[in-house]
């Protein structure tokens, strides 16, 4: 194939790419929260996290912010709690804009080594318990809502986050209750 055929084909389909996908732009964040599982009869423990992640944002027009993809990793303690204190997960999240004011919201899916419930011989005799901790996957599916996020030009701070899960393929096994209290991001 010529240079010249290459070029133009090249620039005739960055001329068709809509123009959300036109800018782009990188986000690199820290965040703090907590969650935890709980099943129909026992939860888990309490677990206070730290999380790194990484956005590619896709920008829109207008109210309309665009896409934001990425992932990250969310460690936390009581690591007593688990074998594996780790997660990955990756997000795909719509957003808006209003002035400073950039609610984001879509799914998570993400792999956690903190899906374990309380033993409780008193409360859950041991069969029971087996077989619900044997339909308790490190596999889960969320909905994530950040309503408080804010962006001040290259800066973005969000608070309050509500990230609402099961795990798969069990749904609704266990819920994933996880509260997202501050969250610093840089846009690069």
């Amino acid at each position: 194939m010529n240079t010249t055929l290459f070029r133009s084909l090249v620039a005739s389909l960055a001329l068709l790419a809509p123009p959300a996908l036109a800018q782009a732009g990188h986000e690199l964040s820290l965040g703090a929260g907590n969650f935890s599982y709980t099943s129909f009869q026992r939860p888990s423990a309490p677990i206070t996290t730290v999380e790194l992640a990484y956005h590619r944002r896709f920008a829109g027009e207008g109210l309309w912010r665009g896409l934001r993809l990425g992932g990250g990793l969310r460690t936390g303690w009581p690591a007593t709690s688990t074998n594996f204190p780790l997660e990955v997960f990756v997000q795909a999240q719509l957003s808006a804009r209003l002035g400073p004011w950039e609610p984001a919201l879509g799914p998570e899916l993400g792999v956690s080594g903190f899906a374990m419930l309380f033993r409780s011989r008193i409360l859950v005799p041991g069969e029971l318990g087996d077989l619900e901790d044997a339909r308790l996957s490190p596999a889960y599916v969320a909905f994530v809502a950040a309503p408080l996020r804010f962006h001040f030009g290259p800066v973005t701070v969000s608070a309050l986050e509500l990230n609402l899960g099961t795990s798969v393929p069990s749904f609704g096994q266990a819920i994933r209750t996880q509260l997202g209290l501050v969250r610093l991001g840089w846009v690069l």
